[in-house]
């Protein structure tokens, strides 16, 4: 069976098991935005007239100022009430919720039923410095996928979002997105001999994303390869090339690219010491449940399933890759 079949048999069951529960959830949530934005049109248009009148009452000679400072008023009072009156009644919430507890837990159970899921917790920025992909000023993880594989390899995923921090002319902080998407990380069974990192084309980006994206501690270890093809998608460095071409084979690479392309979805990689990471820049995953739309879209579902189905195929044959390697390695010495 290949992994299109496969997906077919996962997203049928999934259908049958839960389309009527979240549907349901999905068309109480869809009235409850409704209703908030009717709500917070009326508060704002009320809040309008009431400072407009009392103005001219008070100040009939003078021009309204502080209006939009009004209005940002206003607004946040409406948030901070339906955050903290409502809380976790809230019905967007809860078909978020049972969104992730059915439908992701499904997806990692077809793969592995050893693989935990916890919403709420996520991949440390420890684990996430690790593996040298940027600088960066704050940093949140959450969504996160932890378990034993059948290979006896320790997994975890989750997604991450990491930001740079400016200031604006009046001192205020302003904070700019550097990544967005999910990490995976799985431990080999031993070492890697080398340190090796997989890096997206960067020469078209601005200076600013150079500034805190690609001013690599490993600029001159850049390593070239056969396939034209697989330059134009990444940028190799490795401390030892010999390595990087035993380990990056014509059937890795090809792999590398069929999924980049199939998906139009950028990614890294990086390889060190004993763990395996991988970030793919998938923007907002598990919160992202949309209420306009079917909550079992089926695209949707598949772009979860295939970095799932990515990340364990591509690691199973680097660990048999890495394996081969070492064993090379060392009866050479």
């Amino acid at each position: 069976m290949n992994s299109n079949e496969k997906f077919e048999q996962i997203y049928s069951k999934i259908l049958e098991n839960n389309v009527d529960d979240l549907e349901l959830l999905r068309a109480g949530a869809k009235s409850e935005t409704i209703r908030d934005w009717i709500i917070a049109t009326i508060a704002v248009a009320i809040g309008v007239i009431i400072y407009v009148g009392l103005y001219n009452i008070f100040y009939p000679n003078y021009e309204i100022s502080n209006f939009f400072e009004f209005i940002y008023i206003v607004v946040f009072i409406l948030i901070y009430f339906k955050v903290k009156v409502k809380g976790k009644k809230s019905k967007i919430l809860e078909y978020k919720q049972e969104f992730k507890s059915k439908v992701v837990k499904a997806l990692l159970d077809s793969f592995d039923e050893s693989i935990d899921y916890f919403p709420y917790s996520g991949i440390s920025s420890t684990i996430y410095k690790e593996a040298e992909f940027e600088k960066y000023d704050t940093y949140r993880s959450e969504d996160l996928m932890q378990g034993t594989l059948k290979n006896n390899c320790n997994f975890s995923m989750a997604e991450v979002l990491t930001e740079y921090e400016t200031t604006d002319s009046e001192g205020d902080k302003i904070y700019h997105t550097l990544f967005c998407g999910m990490l995976s990380k799985v431990e080999t069974p031993k070492p890697f001999n080398a340190s090796l990192y997989l890096r997206k084309d960067r020469k078209n980006k601005n200076v600013l994303s150079r500034t805190f994206r690609s001013k690599l501690p490993f600029d001159n270890l850049r390593v070239e390869l056969d396939s034209q093809e697989f330059e134009k998608i990444f940028d190799v460095y490795c401390s030892d090339k010999i390595i990087a071409m035993q380990l990056l084979t014509s059937d890795i690479m090809q792999l590398l690219i069929n999924f980049q392309k199939e998906m139009n979805m950028e990614y890294e990689i990086t390889i060190k010491n004993n763990q395996i990471y991988i970030r793919f820049m998938s923007g907002e995953m598990f919160e992202a449940t949309n209420v306009t739309k079917f909550s079992l879209d089926k695209a949707t579902i598949y772009k979860y399933y295939r970095m799932l189905d990515f990340t364990f195929t591509l690691t199973d044959k680097l660990i048999k890759l890495i394996k081969d390697t070492e064993y090379n390695d060392e009866s050479a010495d």
